[in-house]
């Protein structure tokens, strides 16, 4: 038997209130830091901790892809989760992966 997952009205603004956050904040300073300070950049990949902390999010990427694709919990692949989460970060790919969840068989789909 397959459950699927409801949210309720305040969770779905959580979700998107959190992948606005990710996608306006959290890639905000990246692209300042990337337009106004690009030199910082450099220097973080050089920077031993930076490179664990990057390698780490990739990794959890790939986890993350895997995990929501096994446990079906959106209509949006695995594809979409990498590509969303490269776009923006995982603070903007998670909550919008969720707020797209599996459909019940039973129900119409539209066209």
């Amino acid at each position: 038997m397959r459950h699927t997952i409801g949210y309720s009205h305040t969770e779905r603004f959580w979700l998107a209130a959190l992948g606005v956050f990710g996608f306006f904040a959290v890639n905000g300073a990246f692209a300042y830091g990337l337009l106004f300070q690009p030199d910082a950049l450099m220097a973080a990949w050089t920077n031993p901790l930076a490179a664990a902390f990057m390698v780490e999010a990739m990794v959890l990427v790939g986890v993350f892809a895997y995990l929501f694709e096994r446990w079906r919990v959106s209509r949006l692949g695995w594809r979409w989760f990498v590509f969303l989460s490269l776009l923006g970060s995982m603070a903007f790919a998670i909550p919008v992966v969720l707020l797209f969840p599996k459909r019940d068989g039973n129900e119409p789909q539209s066209s």
